[in-house]
């Protein structure tokens, strides 16, 4: 676990060295509810809040749950929107919360086992708040067989592909670190004639669910986010919100994994949230060689 002494330090080389207003920094170290309870005093005036997660590890999940808690116990009465669950889907979604039953019923309603999400008992606990406290639930992202032609073919190989073109002007620098991302996410073992198009299906994906998220903030004061943190970087969803939507209010939350051995410094300077939650890491296999296993296959 990393020490207070040392995250101290951190901030203040960070903050010396950024112009940019530093994150407010949750440590390991503390009481996660009120770390949670902090969390929803800066979202009463957001719009939007982003609980930014690693998919697999359940300390995101457990903290995820808290801050929806303390939102609920402060008198908001957020929708929910989950990143994992097509748009394509949302009357599956209605139908399937509506429905009685515990964590495997909606599991099997959801067919989220068969979509290659990280275990559902992890995501259970925020879909039994939203449904006991009648929380509406959007589904929010690009249906996957989309994004994936799109990531083997490009956008140029939909109809309608130009409605999911980035509303971003021009940035070298921004895509270039897009693809940067994309390729570290994959090990650096992707052929790098296929990286273009798997950025044109990232830039889709944040436009879809900004879409979503713009067409809710139509009929609701305030939107949870349920999402990755990797779409929560510059040029992800929060900036084609602000295009679709200038003005939007929006409180970006960041969970990001600390390990023993890190240092602060390099982790911190990953962070690009308006708040950033340290927490462990969680335990995973070599994922770079499972991803070795699958292109020799």
């Amino acid at each position: 676990m990393i020490n207070d002494l040392r995250l101290v330090t951190a901030v203040a080389l960070l903050l010396s060295a950024c112009a940019a207003p530093m994150a407010l920094v949750l440590p390991q170290s503390g009481d996660p509810v009120l770390h949670a309870t902090a969390i929803a005093l800066r979202a009463r005036s957001a719009e939007v809040v982003y609980l930014g997660e690693v998919h697999d590890n359940a300390h995101h999940h457990a903290h995820q749950r808290r801050v929806l808690e303390a939102m609920l116990g402060a008198g908001a009465r957020p929708v929910v929107a989950f990143e994992m669950l097509a748009a394509d889907r949302q009357a599956a979604v209605d139908r399937a919360l509506e429905a009685a039953g515990g964590a495997a019923d909606l599991d099997a309603a959801l067919g989220w086992s068969k979509t290659g999400w990280p275990d559902f008992a992890m995501y259970w606990p925020l879909f039994d708040l939203a449904r006991r406290s009648t929380l509406r639930v959007v589904a929010a992202d690009l249906d996957p067989a989309v994004a994936r032609r799109i990531a083997r073919e490009g956008l140029s190989a939909l109809p309608d592909g130009a409605r999911l073109r980035s509303l971003l002007p021009p940035d070298p620098a921004r895509e270039a670190a897009i693809a940067r991302t994309i390729r570290k996410g994959h090990c650096d073992l992707l052929p790098e004639r296929h990286i273009p198009a798997m950025v044109e299906s990232w830039h889709a994906r944040n436009v879809s669910m900004a879409r979503r998220l713009a067409e809710a903030l139509a009929q609701t004061p305030q939107v949870v986010v349920i999402a990755g943190r990797g779409h929560q970087a510059p040029g992800g969803l929060p900036a084609q919100l602000e295009a679709l939507r200038p003005g939007t209010r929006q409180l970006v939350v960041e969970m990001l994994e600390v390990g023993p051995d890190d240092d602060p410094r390099d982790v911190l300077g990953e962070a690009t949230g308006d708040i950033v939650w340290l927490t462990p890491p969680a335990k995973r296999p070599d994922q770079c060689e499972a991803l070795r296993r699958r292109l020799r296959q």
